[in-house]
């Protein structure tokens, strides 16, 4: 691993990048150690020259969107963390919608809904970015990532960069051909195309507004990752956790939300450790009492692999 080159490069980049910079700031739980080198990518042509160069040096990498769904241990991530911030975004009249990656994927439900293009209201008020959604097909009310996607773009391992029909993807619940990939062989998500179809935007705004009041009113507010684990078939994951009798348990600084089971909370003290202990506790009690093993949601970076399991 020559990350000496890796360093000497980023050295020209300024206040972008940063050695040994705890990633609880960028993960959506508050948690997670240093990584050996952070950059912050506004540009889709900066992420592709960040990859290419870590690549290029041997260095391991990986990506964060809005940092949902990733639960980074205590003792951090080793060689280079990019940071995706490219948001740009096309919205066409036909209901082609195109969007990079770093793009959230909340206000793009709201814009497209405001515009009178139905298919992504599902989306309003998900956290998370338009490539952590596409990789780990997100969903919601009826409504999935799967369902509107027509094509993605996508650096690939030789550097070259691929525009992937949908199917290519081989989308499962919560699944992609690229989730279902070990880290270092996938590809990156750059951007999204999105076929939408036309609505009524009044109708449109009143299913986003009525999508964001139970957000708030059954989902709790402040850190935590979203959903922590899948729904097993035929069941729900908050209700199986509930009924385990694991609302508001508490591992340090880890604790079971009250208002919704499958969500965690970092109640401010929190460490990844306790909140990865507090997952373990969760699956071998439901296992326990029902008989059925719970899977996470949630991808572990930073860890080995007999924690991940």
């Amino acid at each position: 691993m020559n990350l000496a080159s890796l360093l000497e490069w980023a050295s020209g980049l300024g206040e972008r990048a940063r050695r040994e910079e705890p990633l609880a700031s960028y993960t959506a739980m508050r948690v997670g150690g240093p990584a050996d080198l952070l950059v912050v990518c506004r540009t889709t042509e900066e992420v592709v020259e960040a990859v290419e160069r870590a690549r290029a040096a041997g260095v391991p990498w990986r990506v964060l969107g809005g940092g949902c769904n990733v639960l980074v241990s205590d003792a951090g991530v080793r060689g280079l963390v990019v940071v995706n911030r490219a948001d740009r975004t096309r919205i066409e009249a036909d209901g082609t919608v195109w969007a990079e990656a770093g793009a959230p994927m909340a206000a793009l439900a709201r814009e497209t809904a405001a515009r009178g293009l139905a298919g992504l209201e599902w989306a309003a008020g998900l956290p998370g970015t338009v490539g952590g959604a596409v990789v780990g097909n997100a969903g919601a009310f009826g409504g999935d990532v799967a369902s509107v996607l027509r094509s993605v773009t996508l650096l690939e391992r030789d550097g070259s960069i691929a525009e992937r029909p949908a199917d290519w993807m081989a989308f499962a619940y919560r699944e992609s051909r690229i989730k279902r990939l070990p880290p270092q062989e996938r590809p990156v998500v750059l951007a999204a195309t999105f076929c939408l179809t036309p609505g009524d935007s009044a109708v449109l705004a009143a299913r986003v507004e009525e999508i964001l009041t139970w957000r708030r009113t059954r989902h709790p507010s402040g850190a935590t990752m979203g959903s922590t684990f899948k729904n097993p078939p035929g069941n729900h994951a908050g209700r199986l956790i509930e009924a385990a009798g694991l609302k508001g348990y508490r591992i340090g600084g880890a604790m079971v939300s009250e208002l919704h089971a499958n969500f965690l909370i970092n109640t401010g003290s929190a460490t990844a450790a306790d909140v990865r202990a507090l997952i373990r506790h969760i699956q071998a009690e439901v296992e326990r009492q029902f008989g059925i093993r719970l899977e996470p949601e949630v991808e572990f970076i930073g860890w080995d692999a007999d924690e991940r399991g």
